[in-house]
This record gives structure tokens, sequence and C-alpha cells, in this order.
């Protein structure tokens, strides 16, 4: 039984989020406010409908927060990936409440009336959260492909995802084999 509404969309968003930011390539998705929008469209499922359009103050906001999300996923330590959680939890003014629509009776903890990036701060850092608490640290990780450094929560039965996605993984494979043909060949 699954007592959180905050897992698996919610965990995504946060990751998609922090993964719009390109470090290795210093390329950075989120754009404009209208590119900020179809974001948040996307991911309707975890963060709702908005209540206004994102604005520059908007977009600034959320960079920030993506920002502190990546922190998340860049200590080696629970208590230090605890600690920055709850300190987005707080940024972002989390007030649980009871919500009755949909699918039922479920807890919110974002803030009523609250920005964008404060609703998506509640919403994401939850989601970590639970992630955190129900599968440890070990489950957040950081592209091991030297090309790439998004963030990703390793959903695997057995803790070994190493890459991203499915694209890094292939790379990487495509990469390794080629090596060995050449040093089998040169041999």
């Amino acid at each position: 039984m699954d007592f959180s509404h905050y897992s698996d969309s919610s965990v995504q968003m946060g990751v998609d989020l922090v993964n719009t930011d390109d470090v290795v390539a210093g390329d950075d998705k989120l754009t404009s406010p209208d590119v900020l929008e179809q974001f948040l469209m996307d991911h309707e499922a975890a963060c709702g409908v908005l209540d206004h359009r994102p604005d520059a103050r908007d977009l600034a906001e959320v960079k920030d927060l993506r920002h502190h999300l990546r922190e998340v996923f860049e200590t080696d330590a629970t208590a230090t990936a605890a600690e920055r959680i709850n300190t987005i939890l707080a940024d972002s003014g989390a007030i649980p409440y009871v919500s009755v629509h949909g699918a039922g009776a479920h807890l919110h903890v974002e803030p009523r009336g609250a920005g964008i990036a404060q609703r998506l701060g509640a919403i994401c850092a939850m989601g970590l959260g639970v992630a955190l608490i129900e599968g440890g640290l070990e489950r957040f990780g950081i592209c091991d492909s030297s090309t790439c450094d998004d963030v990703f929560v390793d959903t695997s039965r057995n803790r070994s995802r190493r890459y991203c996605s499915d694209t890094c993984t292939t790379r990487q494979n495509v990469a390794a084999f080629r090596r060995r043909q050449r040093s089998s060949a040169a041999s």
C-alpha cells in the first residue's frame, strides 16, 4: 500500500527539472517563461494545473530551485541530502493538507497560493524525500558517462544503474566495444 502521493511523478519531475541544465555542455534548456510553461504542462500529473503563466521572475526562481535540487544528488551523505531537502521544503513554505479530488483523499504539501518555484520546490522535495526514506541515498545518481552529468533515481532491483538513460548506456557500451575491437586488432 502506497501512502504517499509524492512518488514517481514528483521524483521524475525533480529529476527532469535538474536535467534541464546540461552542466557538461553548458546548455540551459529553461530559456524562457514559455519553455518553463511547457515543462510544467509536461509534468501536470505532478504539479497540477497552473494558476498563472510563468514570467521572468518565476523562471529565475525555478532556476535557483534547480540548483538546490542538484545539490541533493551531488552529496554522498544521507544527512546532508536530508538537510538540503528540508531546506527546500522550508523555503517553499510547504504546509501539509489533505485534499479530496481525483482518486480520493490524499496529502498535499505545496503551499496554497504560492508561486511556481515554491510549488515545484515542495512537490519535488517531497518526492525526493520519499525516495530517500524508502530507497536510501544510494538510489540517487549522476550519470557515469564522460559526456553527461544528468541525474537519476535508480529504480532497478539490484541498485546497479550507472547511467541516466538508455542513450548514455548504449553510447558507453558501444565505445567500450570499439575500444576492445581496436585493442584486439592491434594485438
